[in-house]
């Protein structure tokens, strides 16, 4: 007796099956994602709310940037960026003390998980682990507030004063106007002036070649912590892939956006040089920024991935110089 098309309908019906859950997954986690920014955007309207009330005459702009304002937040992955601008400096210490604590209340009323992706909440068991962490803090990695007076920066000019933290973040370990070039291309007014507008326009070259050194720290960090934390030392690896991203397109005077617009718009600078083992690499590092699981790999895989990041980072630095010299000739 002939089965086959019988059999062939019910393969066919199965197919459909694993189609429709496959869509059904795809739908929840979209309404997951959703429903987890909606939080965020309410989490952030309460923030702004309880500052602005605590300090009435004080503040002049709040602007949110990163990934909460290019659509790839991920909860318990991604942290927060804000940059608080304040009338007096004598009034930092305070209002960035409120906010923190602000920040820890409203992350347990609305369960972002904040407290765990932030440096300057961040705590592990592992001491070496902390000190890390604190260290990053201080550098102004993972902070979610950097809170500035207005006679403490000259935003023109990109130009900080009187403060040994901030001076360090912005002008040893990182630059100054990439700072202030991705909040003027991902920033959000939440509250306040639109101070982006003062935002330097042109850009010395000095600048961009400081550019690169903080994907650089990130790599040099994941290599450090892999023994103590795999999992933190992948996070770094990830994320330095699209800093170096960040880095090249600000020193080609590029606009900066998401991760995923970013990729392509380097394949089109970089069309005869970036093969498909480097699109390959930023592909798969994209996928992990923005699953919501938490990747947990072994050493052996984790180093792996970090030594071909150091690699295409490096790769993606030394194209960017021949770019700059072959226009200077």
């Amino acid at each position: 007796m002939d089965f086959g098309p019988p059999v062939d309908c019910l393969r066919t019906l199965q197919a459909s099956k694993v189609n429709v859950i496959k869509k059904l997954n795809i739908a929840r986690d979209i309404t997951r994602d959703m429903g987890w920014n909606l939080l965020l955007e309410l989490f952030l309207k309460d923030l702004v709310s309880q500052v602005t009330t605590r300090f009435p005459n004080q503040v002049v702009s709040i602007v949110l940037f990163g990934s909460a304002t290019t659509g790839e937040w991920v909860r318990g992955k991604s942290d927060i960026d804000c940059i608080i601008l304040i009338k007096d400096k004598k009034m930092r210490k305070q209002v960035e003390l409120f906010l923190n604590q602000t920040l820890l209340e409203l992350d347990s009323k609305y369960d972002l998980k904040l407290s765990d992706t932030c440096s300057t909440y961040k705590k592990t068991q592992n001491h070496a682990l902390n000190l890390v962490l604190k260290i990053e803090s201080f550098g102004m990695f993972g902070r979610p507030f950097y809170v500035l007076s207005e006679d403490q920066i000259d935003l023109k000019n990109a130009k900080l004063k009187d403060d040994f933290k901030t001076f360090v973040g912005t002008h040893v370990i990182a630059s100054t106007d990439l700072f202030l070039h991705r909040i003027k291309c991902t920033g959000k007014i939440l509250y306040g002036k639109d101070v982006t507008k003062e935002f330097p326009t042109r850009i010395p070259f000095i600048e961009k070649i400081k550019a690169p050194l903080n994907a650089i720290i990130l790599l040099m960090i994941s290599f450090l912590v892999m023994p103590i934390d795999s999992r933190f030392a992948m996070q770094h690896a990830v994320k330095a892939n699209f800093w170096a991203c960040d880095n090249v397109l600000f020193a080609m005077d590029q606009p900066l956006s998401n991760a995923k617009s970013e990729i392509k718009h380097l394949q089109d600078i970089f069309s005869h040089d970036l093969n498909e083992s480097d699109v390959a690499h930023l592909n798969t590092s994209l996928k992990y920024k923005t699953s919501r699981k938490i990747l947990k790999a072994k050493n052996r895989f984790v180093i792996r991935y970090a030594v071909k990041s150091t690699r295409f980072v490096l790769k993606l630095y030394s194209l960017t110089i021949q770019k700059w010299i072959a226009t200077i000739r």
